[in-house]
């Protein structure tokens, strides 16, 4: 006889509002968890609406920000066609007779120590930043934490847990509005994780708990008074920056533990991504060679050998869309490339049909929201590809990594049960190859939290499944050699070169004279490596 298994019944979801008029962030939540087909709304809670008590120059400065940034996740729409046939009730006390799984309140937090007791799993609630992402902008702190949280009678848990850079420096709307597309996500995480059995994101969650400041409130007057003068300096010192500097970047390359030499672009170009490969003895490092006047970047490579450049830049593959981390690897005798086209949402395949300078497009792997930055590694007799999708309304694509699977790079692509497997702007986003260092696989993202690839990080992976992946942080590449170098945020390891890429604030008038890369980037011997290991301190904060 052979055995059928039930599907297991549908999370019973108590809704908590204080009206069917809601942001639209709300509404995309609310599509996601449904989307997920593990859950119904089964209650719909309507509460009375708590005043607010924003101070008279918060609001001024709120109407203000509203008119010179509009955004989007905050426009109001109706959600009542969600709730077809569900029950409407608006006395809290009613709520423990309907047999919840779970609430999930959008409504104040106020009204969470009512219900915590009135669903199996409690009501889950989220938190943005510090004073709903209003501090992060105005003390400047590059980073905004997220936190879906549960409240179960007295004990309150994060039971999800991100970072996303601090958008708009001087707008907390814009900053808020990243914020809340992203967050639009985090219910339907939790509840797959919930009905699925996986234990929420506990190392995550560890973290927030360390790092999470209580929630003050909006500012006062005589803060807000304060908070003028702030940005009024920061806005001073930006115009007085772009007036005697850009910034550039640039690439760099060594052979074993000489001395980099760096590749510096015209004034009007950057040359950023680089990925070398050596081919008959010979050394290409392919790179994307952005061009200021026209908005986009194509794929070039120059050939080097230790004495400096032989030939090139020469272009190789230009669209009509940015194109750049040229991710090139050899494979049953042909050398193919994999360029980041997120602009077509595409990761498409290309092989070279005269190497180094033809290249002819194979396939599309992958179809998804602006894919970037795709880094494949075979691990295993099994492929993986390491790739950025961007949450719908979200901003830039800096956080959110996904993994995939196949047989051969060829696909096709399964993707892992709990994409994205990471969700933090400090290490999300890909940075070069996968590596074997001391026999352990190491997978280098970027830091973008100070600012967009600001630093690189030597990420440890030490569990990898269909439906698990864990890795932890062993090395943290600085830009902190030459007080010009404002950022590194590729690294690539291969035979006996390294490439890099660096940030360089080049000043408008004078020379460009940068120090010997030096500084973090020797952590990246064996013995460094190995002795990493031991003290994981090593990573800064």
């Amino acid at each position: 006889m052979t055995a059928t298994h039930q599907k297991p019944p549908l999370l019973r979801i108590g809704i908590i509002i204080e009206s069917f008029s809601q942001a639209r962030w709300v509404r995309k939540s609310l599509e996601n968890v449904l989307a997920t087909g593990i859950g119904q709304f089964a209650l719909v809670v309507k509460v009375e609406a708590k005043r607010s008590g924003d101070g008279l120059l918060y609001k001024f400065y709120s109407r203000l920000d509203r008119r010179r940034f509009p955004t989007t996740a905050t426009e109001l729409v109706d959600i009542q066609d969600l709730f077809n046939e569900v029950p409407v009730i608006e006395e809290v006390n009613k709520v423990a007779e309907f047999n919840l799984d779970l609430l999930m309140n959008f409504a104040s937090t106020e009204w969470n120590r009512r219900v915590s007791n009135s669903a199996k799993h409690g009501v889950w609630f989220h938190t943005f930043g510090d004073a709903a992402g209003f501090r992060e902008v105005i003390d400047d702190n590059p980073m905004t934490h997220l936190s879906l949280k549960s409240l179960r009678g007295e004990t309150e848990d994060i039971i999800y847990y991100s970072t996303s850079p601090t958008l708009g420096r001087f707008s907390v709307g814009l900053n808020n509005n990243n914020c809340y597309w992203k967050a639009a996500a985090f219910m339907a995480r939790a509840v797959r994780d919930l009905q699925s059995g996986h234990k929420f994101a506990s190392e995550r969650c560890a973290v927030a708990r360390l790092r999470e400041r209580s929630n003050l409130g909006t500012p006062s007057n005589a803060a807000m008074s304060g908070m003028f003068l702030k940005l009024t300096g920061r806005a001073a010192a930006r115009v007085f920056e772009k007036l005697t500097s850009i910034n550039q970047w640039i690439v760099a390359y060594r052979f074993d533990r000489e001395e980099f030499k760096y590749l510096i672009p015209p004034v009007g170009r950057f040359w950023a991504d680089p990925f070398q490969i050596k081919v008959d003895g010979r050394y290409y490092i392919f790179f994307e060679d952005y061009v200021n006047s026209m908005g986009r970047a194509h794929i070039a490579v120059v050939e080097v050998d230790r004495n400096g450049i032989v030939s090139g830049p020469t272009e190789v593959l230009k669209l009509d869309c940015h194109l750049s981390y040229p991710f090139v690897f050899e494979w049953q005798g042909d050398y193919f490339m994999i360029p980041e086209t997120g602009e077509r949402d595409v990761v498409e395949l290309y092989r070279a049909s005269s190497f180094p300078f033809k290249w002819e497009p194979v396939k599309v792997l992958l179809e998804a929201r602006s894919p970037v930055d795709a880094t494949l590694a075979e691990v295993n007799g099994q492929w993986l590809m390491f790739v950025n999708i961007e949450e719908e309304g979200v901003a830039v694509n800096w956080d959110e990594l996904h993994l995939y699977f196949a047989d051969s790079p060829l696909g096709p692509w399964t993707p892992h049960e709990r994409n994205p497997i990471v969700s933090d702007v400090r290490s999300a986003r890909p940075a070069g190859r996968i590596f074997r260092s001391n026999g352990l696989l190491c997978r280098p993202s970027q830091d973008s939290s100070l600012r967009y690839g600001y630093a690189t990080i030597i990420n440890i992976v030490t569990e990898i499944s269909a439906s698990t992946y864990k890795e932890a942080p062993l090395l943290k590449i600085n830009p902190d050699w030459d007080n010009d170098i404002i950022g590194v945020h590729t690294l690539n390891m291969l035979d006996e070169m390294t490439v890099i890429d660096c940030l360089m604030k080049r000043r408008k008038f004078g020379n460009v004279r940068l120090r010997t890369v030096s500084g973090s980037l020797d952590l990246l011997s064996s013995d460094n490596m190995k002795a990493a290991l031991k003290d994981r301190t090593t990573l800064a904060d």
